[in-house]
Formats: structure tokens, C-alpha cells, sequence
């Protein structure tokens, strides 16, 4: 439960979230004066359909560190149940995912201990997988907490990184070997503010996280190094969904995090579109922010230009006439 000095935690309405939507669009909230004439340029393809993002919150979902199993499970079946427009979560998960598939699930180590809320999803969601009908063996875990693996007898994630370059817009680098292991790519972010990149969340995780020298590609709020590296053929063609673990949300001072900075949200997002997952991501820590009483992440001064450069490179939309929110309350 939150502090009793803090503010009461609300839902991202409507009225709000169109409101950050509107100020983000002009350039005056989210988005530094340097970037906010890209931002204006950026267009929807022509008869391209909007991007879902199904945000599911449930305030009895966590209380501090201690995740509610069961809700979870609960939270999840109905993200994925709404994304996909199906009734049954097997129906989701056969809609996502290959019968042959080996699946890799991207974790966040960083900052993992703190927040605490890994382990638990980490179970409910193999769960899930296999009780729709893959095999433990089928699913690798990518930046797992220790004994996830022998808990739930899922495959040793292979170490190291290619020994082939693979050049990108804006570099060369060498990709994580995991890559080669595996067919699918789930996503699984904390949602965080960045000190460089503003935030950090279904882009960077796997920008970042995935490559050799993430160090080199920080500079210029890490775009268009970013968008680069998501676009580039061993995360794109892999990546088939973006689920956002936000039970617990990194709210200032990231990517570390600090009990001091965490604030319980009870939050899923689920969205095979990462430029809009981060997106309303980014509404999501504004809201936030907002009844802490910090300015919006606009006034940190950090470039957040790379969701525009993910946009133009055709991995989603950044802007808010191509993302349809779903919010869902469990």
C-alpha cells in the first residue's frame, strides 16, 4: 500500500490521458523543443490500423513487494484475452505463438531486486504457456531471477553473442546468442524513467538488452540508436508481444530503482506494438508523477526523440490517433 503522505493511486483516465496525448502532440509536455518539429511531421500510414495496448490494473495486484498470484494470473488472461479478441487464453496463446515455437522471455535485471516482482510473473506466465500447450523445454528465460529455470524446467538461456557482426542504421554490433535459440520474443519491461533515454520500457529492454556494447548507443537520449537496433532482422522478425510489467513503477531516479522511487500501480500492458506500449508507457509515468508532485518528464531535460525515430522506422506508432487503449480493471 502506498505511504499515507502520498497521494491516493488513480487509474490513467480518459480525460487525463487524452490530455497528455494533446500536450505530447505540440510538443510541450513530453517532448523537448529540439524534437518537437519531427514529432509534428510523423504521419499514419494511409488505411494502417491503429495499435492496441490493453492496460489491465488492479489495486489489490501488489502490495509492495508482495505480488498476488492468483490476480495475476487473472490480470494476464484478460490482457491477453483482449488483445487478441479471444475468449479462452489458450485461444490467445495459440494466436501469438507457433505450436513449434521456442520461445524467449525478456526479463529486466536491472533493478529486479527492488521491485520484486519478476519471480512471481516470471511463474504465472510460463504457467500460462504451458497450460495452453507448449513444453517447459520450449520456453527459454532471458535475464530470469535465479531458479526460475529449475522451478519451472524451462531451457538454459545460451550465453554470449554471435561471432557474426550485424551492421544497423547507426552502428555494428553483435547480438545477443539467445537470439539464435529461439523463434518468438516476448517482451517483458518494468516500466521505468531513464536518465538518458527518459524512459525505459518495451524498446530499450530489448534495444539494450540484447546487443554486445549497449554502452555505445547512449548518447543523443539513445536515438536513433533505439529504434535502430529493435528494427534490425534478430529482434524484429521475433518479436511477437510486449507485456509490460508495471505492477510496480520506477517513477523517478531510473533505471535503478530505490524503495524510495517505486510506487505501486498494479499494472499490466499488453501490446504487440512496442513504439505504442512505451507510449502510453510514458502517460502512464507522467500520471504518476504528477500526484508525487514531480514535473513531467519533459522538464528532466532528456531527449525522448527515439519514440519518434522507432515511429519512422515502421515499428509502430508513437502518435496518439494510431493507439487504441484499452484499459481493463480486474
Amino acid at each position: 500500500m502506498r505511504r499515507e503522505h502520498h497521494p491516493t493511486r488513480t487509474t490513467l483516465s480518459r480525460r487525463r490521458f487524452m490530455s497528455a496525448a494533446a500536450s505530447m502532440a505540440g510538443g510541450t509536455l513530453l517532448w523537448p523543443r529540439q524534437v518537437a518539429t519531427d514529432q509534428a511531421e510523423l504521419r499514419i500510414p494511409l488505411g494502417m490500423p491503429r495499435s492496441r495496448v490493453v492496460q489491465v490494473q488492479s489495486p489489490n495486484a501488489v502490495l509492495g513487494p508482495e505480488v498476488h498470484r492468483p490476480l495475476l494470473g487473472e490480470m494476464l488472461q484478460k490482457a491477453l484475452m483482449s488483445l487478441t479478441a479471444t475468449r479462452a487464453i489458450d485461444q490467445a496463446w495459440r494466436s501469438i505463438l507457433k505450436p513449434e515455437d521456442v520461445i524467449g522471455l525478456k526479463f529486466n535485471r536491472s533493478g529486479q531486486k527492488i521491485i520484486a516482482t519478476t519471480r512471481v510473473l516470471a511463474d504465472v506466465l510460463i504457467g500460462s504457456i504451458v497450460e495452453a500447450g507448449w513444453r517447459p523445454e520450449q520456453i527459454v528465460c532471458i535475464e530470469a531471477p535465479q531458479g526460475t529455470e529449475a522451478r519451472n524446467r524451462t531451457t538454459p538461456a545460451r550465453h554470449g553473442y554471435a561471432s557474426t557482426m550485424t551492421s544497423f542504421k547507426s552502428g555494428t554490433d553483435q547480438f545477443a546468442s539467445v537470439l539464435d535459440q529461439i523463434t518468438a520474443l516476448i517482451d517483458i519491461p518494468f516500466l521505468k524513467t531513464h536518465n538518458i533515454a527518459g524512459l525505459t520500457c518495451a524498446l530499450k529492454n530489448l534495444s539494450h538488452g540484447l546487443v554486445k556494447h549497449p554502452a555505445r548507443y547512449h548518447q543523443n537520449g539513445c536515438s536513433p540508436h533505439i529504434a535502430d537496433i529493435v528494427a534490425a532482422t534478430p529482434i524484429r522478425s521475433r518479436l511477437r508481444l510486449c507485456l509490460v510489467d508495471a505492477l510496480r513503477v520506477v517513477y523517478d531516479g531510473g533505471p535503478e530503482a530505490t524503495a524510495a522511487t517505486v510506487s505501486d500501480e498494479g499494472i499490466l500492458l499488453a501490446s504487440f506494438d512496442p513504439v505504442a506500449t512505451d507510449t502510453v508507457g510514458l502517460a502512464i509515468l507522467n500520471e504518476i508523477r504528477q500526484r508525487y508532485e514531480l514535473g513531467p518528464l519533459f522538464h528532466s531535460g532528456v531527449d525522448l526523440g527515439y519514440l519518434g525515430a522507432a515511429h519512422r522506422r515502421g515499428l509502430g506508432a508513437a502518435l496518439w490517433h494510431g493507439i487504441d487503449l484499452v484499459r481493463l480493471e480486474s
